[in-house]
Order: structure tokens, then C-alpha cells, then sequence
């Protein structure tokens, strides 16, 4: 049996994180027996997550927004380098120790998937540079896989991001954006570098196999539908209750579910707007924003659809949701608010429950996207644009300066995915499987 160890950020709060680690675990295991162990790049050794029952006791009221005074958008970027520096060094006796005993028991390092080749102040730079240096030291392996990358790199951050991509045997990174930034920065890759897509279109069978082996592990018979689900009558809005976590929880993918909703129901992925100001110079003030999917939710339940929002777990997502738009919602009819999900199993669950999607954040579309619903993504960030044409799904990016009114309207929520990018999801799918083939001993 291969052990492979799988160096990425599970341990973030924003669930999508988890969901990558969880999608190219299995797709590593769909190859053989492999053994998985999983290093958080800025936390050490990953276990794995709490139970969602465990979270679900925080008052929603709880949640903070991520603060943007003038305190913070003043700081200097060279101070923000120096505390990222001071943090690194802090843990590195910890984490380096973790480290260096999960490299020894290896057979091969990888590090991946996410967005992990940017300069955040150097906090991915030194962390990645950390594990590559020690697969180094132990003369293992080291794979790439399936990463985002985008500048501007500073120069430390551009010499140790050369140094880990020569070292490594093989570079796959997840779109075509990302390959051409990387190639500019150091062309002599290129002969060791592909792209290809993201692992979370393998959330459809991850979803199966997480049912069956719940339905073995019971007893019971292997079967997918719809999860059961309360609305607390006393709620204005409406706020659904945790699905049951037992094999009927993994809803409707394979088959139809056995009791449909009374109408299709629309996902609506929300994201805190001030995410924008770390990734791009789009800006989207809270208000504008929380008013706009206001006018979307109710659009949608005009033309007679029940509407669901769902967050990806982070906690400024969560509060944007409780604070800005959740008040503006109560009175737009059958419109409720799933449990803001703590675990990747409570995100998948809640975005496979509904018929189609139209999210902000990448691992809220590429999800329903795999589980072949309609989904429109909200343009904010390069890599979920990028990701969406490599797909052939460009018809289905949503620009937020559209009235929300007139941007529902264009929406063809009741079709199924188009002939070509159902072929072009299917081949790229097909390339990541053979791709990690390639690369296990």
C-alpha cells in the first residue's frame, strides 16, 4: 500500500478547503488501497473535521463580519510580511516536527489542491516552501497537484515558489490562467506542467461513496434521496433544520428523490463581498450586494421557485448572511436559510438538495456543477471565471452590475447541463483520473 501525504489548508473554515481535500483523497484512492494522510499547510497534522452536531450549538447571532476600517486597509503590506514571517517561525518547531514524521512515513508528497500559489503576505510562500524543503531533505517525491495560481509574487515569495516547482516531479494546476501566470514567471516548467480542472468535479462520487459506505456501515439498503427537512414555523424567513445524518441524508443525485419538493428549488450561494478585496478590484459594497440577491431571491419566487441560501461555513459569509441579508428577506414567500454548514459532508448535503445553484464562491458552483445542476456563478475572482470557460460554461457567469431582476430572467434554471460541456466536464474528469495514475508508484 502507497502512503501518500496530502499538504493543503483542510483545516480552513471556508468549507471549500475541506472539500478539496476530500475530492482528490478520493480521487488518489479510486487508483488502489493508497493511504492518505493529510498536513494543514499553516496547522500541522489533520485528523479530520468535528461532527457537525458539535457546531451546530453556535447562535447564529455569534458570527463576526471581517472588519474593513481604515486601520486595516492602512497597514502596510511589509508589515503584514513581517507578522506572516513571525507567525512562521512561531509554530515551526511544532509544525515542522509533524511534518518531518509524516514525510517519513511517505511514499510520496503532494501538495494541493486550492489556490495556494499566491503571495498572501507570504504565508502560502513559506508554508509550501516548508514541505517542499523537507521532502527534499528525505529524498521523496513531490507532485503539484491541482493548484490556483495568481500574482503578483513578491520576490521572496517568486524565489521560493521556483525553487518548490523545480524540485517537484510534476506541476498540475487547475486552469489554463493559472499555467500561463506560472509559465511567465519561470518558462522552464513547462515541459513538467499541464492543466486541468479542479477535484471537486469528483463531488458527485465522493457524495455516492460516502452514502455507501454509510449504508453499509447500517445496514441498511443503499439507496439516495432527498433529505428530510423542517421549517421552523416561528422563523420570519424560514430556516431549515440539519439534515439527518444517516444514509437518506445524501440527497437526490443518482436518483429521484422519493418525495420531490413541491417546486425546484434554487441554491443561492452567498459570499461576504469583502472577500473581493483580497483577490480582485472588483468591489461590491455590502449593501449593493445584500440587496441584489434580495431582488434574486424574490425574482425567483416570482416565477414560482423555492429558494434556499446556503454559505460555504466561513464566518464573515456567515455574518453577511445573518446581518445584511436575512433581514431583508422576510417577506419573499417560500424563501428559507439552511444551518450555516461547519462540515464538508453539511455542504455537500445542502447543495445537493437543491435543483439548481447560482453561487459566488468556486466550491459552491463546482459541486452542482458536478452533480450536473444549473449553475451560474457570480463573476468575482479570475479562477472562477477561468474555471467556467474551461468548462464551456461561459453563458452561465453572472456580472453583479446586472440588475438582479433582469439577470434571473436569463437564467435557464429547469434545463439540464448543454451536450458540450457535459463532454468537456466528462474529459476533463477523465484527465485528472489518469493524470493521478501517472504519478503513484
Amino acid at each position: 500500500m502507497t502512503t501518500v501525504l496530502l499538504a493543503g489548508v483542510p483545516k480552513s473554515p471556508n468549507l471549500g478547503d475541506g472539500l478539496i481535500a476530500r475530492t482528490l483523497t478520493h480521487l488518489i484512492q479510486m487508483q488502489g488501497p493508497h493511504e492518505v494522510i493529510h498536513f494543514d499547510l499553516t496547522h500541522g497534522r489533520f485528523a479530520g473535521e468535528s461532527s457537525e452536531d458539535e457546531a451546530c450549538d453556535r447562535h447564529p447571532g455569534s458570527y463576526r463580519l471581517n472588519g474593513d476600517g481604515l486601520k486595516k486597509r492602512a497597514t502596510p503590506d511589509s508589515l503584514r510580511m513581517a507578522k506572516a514571517y513571525w507567525i512562521h517561525r512561531r509554530n515551526h518547531s511544532r509544525i515542522n516536527g509533524q511534518l518531518r514524521e509524516m514525510v517519513a512515513q511517505s511514499d510520496v508528497v503532494m501538495i494541493g489542491g486550492g489556490h495556494l500559489f499566491i503571495d498572501t503576505y507570504l504565508t502560502f510562500p513559506l508554508a509550501v516552501r516548508r514541505v517542499a524543503a523537507e521532502a527534499a531533505r528525505q529524498h521523496k517525491p513531490l507532485h503539484i497537484m491541482l493548484v490556483g495560481a495568481r500574482g503578483p509574487w513578491s520576490p521572496p515569495a517568486r524565489a521560493w515558489f521556483r525553487s518548490v516547482c523545480r524540485y517537484a516531479a510534476t506541476i498540475a494546476v487547475r486552469d489554463e490562467e493559472s499555467r500561463n501566470y506560472m509559465l511567465s514567471v519561470d518558462a522552464s516548467l513547462a515541459g513538467k506542467m499541464v492543466a486541468l480542472s479542479d477535484p471537486a468535479l469528483f463531488t458527485q462520487e465522493v457524495l455516492a461513496s460516502s452514502v455507501k459506505s454509510s449504508s453499509t456501515r447500517s445496514g441498511a439498503a443503499y439507496t439516495i434521496q432527498r433529505a428530510a427537512a423542517g421549517v421552523h414555523a416561528s422563523s420570519a424567513v424560514g430556516v431549515l433544520e440539519a439534515p439527518v445524518h444517516a444514509a437518506a441524508s445524501a440527497i437526490g443525485v443518482l436518483d429521484p428523490p422519493a418525495a420531490a419538493h413541491s417546486s425546484r428549488v434554487i441554491g443561492l450561494g452567498i459570499m461576504d463581498p469583502n472577500e473581493m478585496r483580497r483577490s480582485t478590484g472588483l468591489r461590491w459594497d455590502r449593501e449593493t450586494c445584500a440587496e441584489w440577491w434580495r431582488s434574486a431571491a424574490a425574482a425567483l419566487a416570482d416565477r414560482g421557485y423555492s429558494v434556499r441560501v446556503f454559505t460555504n461555513g466561513a464566518e464573515t459569509d456567515n455574518a453577511f448572511v445573518e446581518q445584511m441579508v436575512k433581514p431583508r428577506c422576510g417577506g419573499i414567500p417560500n424563501m428559507s436559510f439552511y444551518p450555516y454548514p461547519s462540515t464538508v459532508d453539511g455542504l455537500i448535503n445542502q447543495i445537493a438538495d437543491c435543483d439548481a445553484v447560482v453561487a459566488q464562491r468556486l466550491h459552491a458552483c463546482l459541486p452542482a456543477i458536478s452533480m450536473r445542476k444549473p449553475t451560474y456563478g457570480i463573476i468575482w475572482d479570475k479562477k472562477l471565471s477561468s474555471i467556467f470557460r474551461d468548462l464551456d460554461l461561459d453563458g452561465h457567469l453572472v456580472d453583479f452590475n446586472m440588475p438582479a431582476a433582469d439577470a434571473v430572467a436569463a437564467m435557464r434554471l429547469d434545463d439540464g447541463p448543454a451536450a458540450e460541456s457535459l463532454h468537456t466536464m466528462l474529459h476533463k474528469k477523465d484527465l485528472l483520473f489518469k493524470h493521478i495514475r501517472s504519478i503513484l508508484p
